[in-house]
């Protein structure tokens, strides 16, 4: 296994996103100035990661030590649509799924362009209060039409993202200069120099370096998204030691079992077999694999933020789109189901003012990501985002950027019911089993077929069907430790009768394996369905909003 100084090395050798401004002084004194002239605003760091699950983090022991070591976990953080480009829309914009053009939009329902390019989404909300926003990596999955197609990039000052982030040896990316020009870069296929996470990497250090000498009193937000762990998972050739080659798919007591009682998709599913199981074990290895590289990555940026004295005024913060199931419920390997391997995600903030070891159990989700950073940053919220900011409740040490006295979140009342919202893909698959396998020796794979689906019959075993479109409340407080799911594939559900409903108590059933709703009394049932009517067209989470 190479060394974190060798994979530093690497990374620097590997600098292919900008040339080094000239006459870059990295001295202790000149990174002691520029600190000092931009300390009345604090910096960002953002890495959303692609399908992680929470059990995805074995291979980031770096990231563990830096950012769950010297920072906070936060142990209740869920999404509001477990897929990517939804996801990805309520992240930038604060939006939640009924809020951001579903089920209408063009990108897996939503409208993610607009959510990423309003005047009131975070890039745009931070660029016009003064930061210098770069953003590197997947946003959302139709960026290969703003980016590289429209040219548009509004709200970031620089772009260096790849038009197909799903290459992870892509040798076009799209281009925004801060002065506005716009090109598509043509990368030599210059192995292994290409290889994307690396490239994201220094893309991200080479703008820090840049902006900290040329603009030292202007605040910066850096975005980086990795498209790692997502399949085909590719690692980086110098991750190529044997290291997790011994891994299985977590054996959850959820794993490989009959739940007859659950929705269409799920009832059906005939038992994974060897073959089908050879898949997922494998698919889990080289997911961790590719992760290694996103773990250099966080090294890599701590150590320049450190380097350049802007450690202690820099938050990091590292999530993820949504999470992943490997065989839960007999449903071979994705995302897409309201339950708790696929809404959680492991999310660690490092920060001024967040204790070391700490965790946060408040219900977050991912439409509170903006609030809390413009929140951080001095910034109004605006009014249209629906999540809130939890910056009073993360930051509880004395420090130079957010006002403890000023704030009383932590005293506050906050969510205990969280909302989750999806509409099925239809076509598209939920065994994401044609996977990657490495040659005898080498790390440079081919892809190979899925295994067959094992009867005639069995279509739910590939396809996410119509019968997974859902809305959803988590619920969790000092009594109640829930899943409330209803399911109808005309995303209706004014007649009760076209329902489908599941119920879980998780404190007594924490793998969802026994759906109970038929023993819930009525009146509770038609509460939960009024509150989740409710929650389901709520607009604005800030003073005057009608969500909770």
């Amino acid at each position: 296994m190479a060394s974190l100084a060798a994979v530093l090395v690497i990374l620097v050798n590997l600098f292919v996103a900008m040339p080094a401004t000239a006459g870059q002084d990295s001295t202790q004194e000149a990174s002691q100035q520029r600190a000092g002239e931009r300390s009345n605003k604090p910096n960002f760091v953002l890495i959303q990661t692609d399908d992680q699950a929470r059990w995805d983090v074995v291979a980031m022991n770096k990231t563990k030590l830096l950012l769950a070591e010297q920072g906070m976990t936060l142990t209740n953080y869920m999404v509001n649509t477990p897929i990517c480009c939804p996801s990805r829309a309520e992240i930038f914009s604060g939006r939640y799924f009924h809020n951001v053009g579903a089920p209408h939009g063009s990108c897996m329902h939503v409208n993610a362009e607009e959510a990423v390019f309003a005047n009131t989404s975070l890039f745009s909300s931070l660029q016009s209060n003064g930061y210098q926003t770069g953003v590197f990596g997947k946003v959302t999955n139709d960026q290969a039409r703003y980016f590289c197609g429209e040219k548009r990039a509004d709200g970031m000052t620089m772009v260096g993202s790849p038009c197909n982030f799903g290459d992870f040896y892509g040798q076009e990316y799209f281009v925004k200069l801060a002065n506005g020009t716009t090109y598509i870069e043509h990368l030599k296929k210059i192995l292994p120099s290409t290889y994307q996470t690396a490239q994201l990497g220094n893309r991200t250090i080479s703008w820090i370096q840049e902006v900290t000498q040329s603009n030292p009193s202007q605040p910066f937000f850096a975005y980086i998204g990795p498209h790692a762990p997502h399949l085909p998972s590719t690692p980086a050739p110098w991750h190529e030691d044997p290291i997790f080659d011994e891994l299985v798919a977590p054996r959850t007591p959820n794993w490989n079992v009959s739940c007859p009682d659950k929705h269409e998709l799920i009832a059906n599913n005939p038992p994974l077999d060897a073959n089908a199981t050879k898949f997922l074990d494998h698919q889990h290895r080289i997911r961790q694999y590719s992760l290694l590289s996103v773990d250099d990555v966080v090294a890599a940026v701590y150590e320049e933020l450190k380097e350049l004295n802007l450690l202690d005024s820099t938050y990091i913060i590292l999530t993820s789109d949504h999470g992943y199931h490997l065989g839960q419920w007999r449903v071979p390997s994705s995302k897409r189901l309201p339950y708790d391997t696929d809404i959680f995600v492991t999310t660690l903030v490092r920060g001024p003012g967040i204790a070391a070891g700490s965790q946060l159990s408040d219900m977050v989700g991912n439409v509170d990501v903006a609030p809390t950073i413009l929140d951080l940053a001095r910034i109004d919220i605006p009014k249209a985002m629906d999540g809130k900011s939890i910056a009073g409740r993360m930051v509880t040490q004395e420090n130079t950027f957010y006002n403890l006295s000023g704030s009383h979140q932590a005293d506050e009342p906050w969510r205990e019911v969280f909302l989750i919202q999806f509409v099925s893909i239809a076509n598209a698959s939920n065994n994401d089993a044609s996977m990657w396998f490495p040659k005898a020796g080498t790390f440079h794979g081919q892809y190979e077929k899925p295994p067959a689906a094992p009867c005639a019959t069995c279509k739910h075993w590939m396809l996410d069907n119509e019968s997974n479109t859902y809305r959803a409340l988590r619920v969790k407080n000092s009594t109640h430790n829930i899943l409330y799911a209803e399911f109808n594939p005309q995303w209706s559900f004014d007649d009760a009768s076209a329902i489908f409903y599941e119920y879980y108590d998780i404190g007594k059933d924490p793998y969802q394996l026994t759906n109970i709703y038929a023993s819930v009394p009525a009146s509770t049932a038609a509460d939960l369905h009024r509150q989740l009517d409710k929650y389901s067209t709520c607009a604005g989470g800030q003073t005057g909003g009608t969500c909770p």
